[in-house]
């Protein structure tokens, strides 16, 4: 298993396992296959194997963010 401090694993180009999407978005491996069945999150698929990106992560994340003036009204 990969250290997440190391710098190959901080490339927004490697690929990742569902369960270190899943961790790194803080839901469950099937919650993340739902988000990824609905279009929500692209994955890149190898044979039968699915992994995600980094970068398709935070581009994840940053699409459900809430603007901050949002939250303060």
């Amino acid at each position: 298993m990969t250290e997440i401090s190391s710098p190959a694993s901080q490339d927004p180009l490697v690929l990742i396992t569902g369960k270190e999407a899943a961790r790194l978005l803080g839901c469950c491996e099937r919650t993340l296959w739902k988000m990824r069945e609905a279009g929500k999150i692209r994955c890149v698929k190898i044979g039968v194997a699915v992994r995600f990106t980094r970068a398709e992560i935070a581009r994840f994340i940053e699409s459900q963010s809430t603007p901050l003036k949002t939250l303060m009204a």
